[in-house]
Order: structure tokens, then sequence, then C-alpha cells
């Protein structure tokens, strides 16, 4: 979906004129946005600790490096 931010005024009150539908597709696409964000900047980290845990579990460190490469040149 495609919105036209400079439709928007920058005033709060402006936005009591900006129909419903799409004011609930702008939340869909901001809340959708946010939520990308958030699984970017949380899955360095969390690579980390499945890596750490993987590795005290007894998987080979190889394997996991030559998965993750192999997964991020798919």
């Amino acid at each position: 979906m495609t919105f036209d931010l400079d439709a928007f005024s920058t005033t709060v009150t402006d936005t009591e004129q900006v129909p419903d539908s799409t004011l609930d597709a702008l939340r869909t696409v901001i809340l959708t946005e946010q939520e990308r964000r958030a699984r970017v900047t949380a899955a360095p980290m969390q690579l980390a600790d499945l890596t750490r845990s993987a590795i005290a579990s007894g998987c080979d460190p190889q394997a996991l490096v030559d998965a993750v490469t192999d997964a991020a040149t798919a």
C-alpha cells in the first residue's frame, strides 16, 4: 500500500478529517514497519544467543557458520 505522506497535515487537528479506513491502513503500515525494525534490531543478538546455546549443546560451530552463510546468500 502506498501513501502520499505529503497529503497528511502536520497538525493533529487535521487528522480528524482523514477517513477511518485511511487511518486504519496507515496504522497497519506503521505497525508493520515498527515490527520489521524491531526484528532487524533483535536478530543479531538472537542469532548470537542461539549460536552459543547450540554450541553449548554440542553443535559443530562450523555447521552453524555454514548454515548462516548459506541462508545469507540464498
